[in-house]
């Protein structure tokens, strides 16, 4: 009996082996060769500037007397700002980058990804582009990167516009399984090389309210940049850096400021909205009924002209 016991349980672990053995062999990923994602990820207009031993990559269009920069959320790129770029280019200079341990920049060598690093990161990076004073949104973690910035550098910031943004604890919300994974200490060191890219799908259409969005061609791209050399890492570490522990000064806010959410966010509670609302003084609100995480993406005509007429209430936009 006992010896028949003892079969049993060799059998399930070896079960176990071969279903482990399995799993990584279908999940394990080397890094991305970074001369074909710059080549395949690249835009016409694409530079690369070196800040603190990082090429960040970004891009500038448009002619417009006032520059109005970009910055986008946890896991994404520059790219997700494309549809803005076509209602804005006529009226503004635009400049949009992607943000250490995202996109073709990959990760700050030293490791680093707290609020602190990404705010002096941005003035950094303004600086080397002499961009004087510029409007300034986010979406999600770039909404973030955006309100800590205005925090310390009030006087850079004509107009500050949130999308979505991240900034209060989550409290009893829960955090998107991919996420919470990656913050995850011994989770995330393995999803350094075994990352599933189911996983890297569902996070993305979690994005969405409708996911037919998350085409294809959208989850390749998050897949293949997640892939750059160091980002997995990177988004492990940031993970662990950020606290969003200093969400009672958002109400010191100064700047003039679009709040912009969609009701049916899964990501960022709608919630947050309000909040933001509330504690910045004098902001401008708009909730969108039935749009998700990327109102910029999911109506960019509309979202695009509600922020047009914020920055300019004397600009005619049909």
């Amino acid at each position: 009996m006992i010896k028949k016991t003892l079969v049993i349980l060799l059998s399930i672990i070896l079960l176990l082996i071969i279903a482990l053995g399995v799993f990584i062999g279908l999940n394990y990923h080397a890094d991305g060769d970074l001369a074909e994602l710059k080549e395949k990820y690249s835009l016409e207009n694409s530079k690369f500037i070196n800040i603190k031993n990082m090429p960040v990559h970004y891009t500038i269009d448009g002619t417009g007397e006032k520059t109005l920069v970009l910055l986008h959320g946890t896991g994404s790129s520059l790219h997700t700002w494309n549809s803005w770029l076509e209602e804005f280019k006529d009226y503004y200079r635009v400049i949009r980058l992607d943000l250490p341990g995202f996109g073709l920049t990959g990760p700050n060598p030293k490791g680093r990804y707290d609020r602190i690093f990404y705010s002096i990161f941005l003035e950094t990076f303004v600086d080397k582009l002499n961009l004087g004073k510029f409007h300034l949104a986010g979406n999600s973690f770039g909404g973030y990167v955006a309100w800590n910035y205005a925090l310390n550098h009030p006087a850079k910031v004509d107009k500050l516009i949130l999308l979505d943004a991240s900034g209060y604890p989550r409290e009893d919300v829960p955090t998107p399984l991919g996420f919470r994974l990656a913050k995850d200490e011994t989770i995330g060191s393995y999803m350094e090389k075994i990352t599933p890219r189911y996983l890297v799908e569902k996070t993305v259409c979690d994005a969405y309210e409708d996911d037919s969005m998350a085409s294809k061609e959208i989850v390749d791209r998050y897949f293949d940049l997640l892939l750059r050399e160091g980002n997995r890492k990177a988004l492990m570490l940031k993970m662990q850096h950020i606290k969003y522990d200093n969400w009672d000064k958002i109400k010191l806010i100064q700047n003039p400021t679009l709040i912009m959410w969609g009701n049916k966010d899964a990501v960022v509670p709608p919630s947050h909205a309000y909040k933001f609302h509330k504690d910045i003084k004098d902001s401008e609100f708009i909730m969108y009924d039935d749009i998700g995480h990327l109102p910029m993406e999911e109506i960019p005509e509309r979202s695009a002209k509600d922020v047009l007429e914020f920055l300019d209430t004397n600009m005619a936009v049909k």
